[in-house]
């Protein structure tokens, strides 16, 4: 990940004074070892020694702390994966009931639509035969008779 968060770019900034001040104290010293007639060669050599350890640790720290931050990382991406696929898995069993739980439903819905398919059926035959009665009435009554009944 490399979103620069303002604690990050802190970091950074106090990261890169500390090699600034830690390069500036090594080009100090490396002056005092051409003035080593006034102070000793011993004193030059331990501010050395003890320059390298301070740069050293500093080093260490940061790898240390660079380490740790690319733990907490991973852990958290870990953590989001693992919260991500419960979820799923939760969402899924939901899924699942709820399709278990409308069965009864789905069921009724179908018996509802099988009784409108059979009384669709029975009132198109009712249909038929009132039709058919009517056809034969019809056909048995004189042409008479049908004038007379209209007027």
């Amino acid at each position: 990940m490399t979103d620069n968060t303002p604690k990050d770019e802190q970091a950074e900034k106090e990261w890169a004074d500390l090699q600034r001040d830690l390069d500036t104290l090594g080009q100090q010293l490396g002056s005092l070892r051409d003035h080593t007639a006034a102070l000793g060669e011993t004193l030059v050599a331990n501010l050395e020694a003890q320059y390298q350890d301070v740069r050293n640790r500093a080093l260490g720290f940061r790898s240390a702390t660079e380490a740790q931050v690319e733990e907490i990382r991973k852990t958290a991406v870990q953590q989001a994966m693992e919260t991500q696929a419960s979820m799923t898995e939760a969402g899924k069993d939901t899924a699942r009931q709820m399709w278990e739980r409308s069965e009864p439903l789905r069921q009724g819905a179908q018996e509802v639509g099988k009784g409108f398919v059979r009384a669709w059926s029975e009132l198109a035959t009712s249909f038929g035969k009132a039709a058919e009665k009517i056809q034969a009435e019809k056909a048995e009554t004189p042409a008479g008779e049908e004038g007379q009944k209209s007027s």
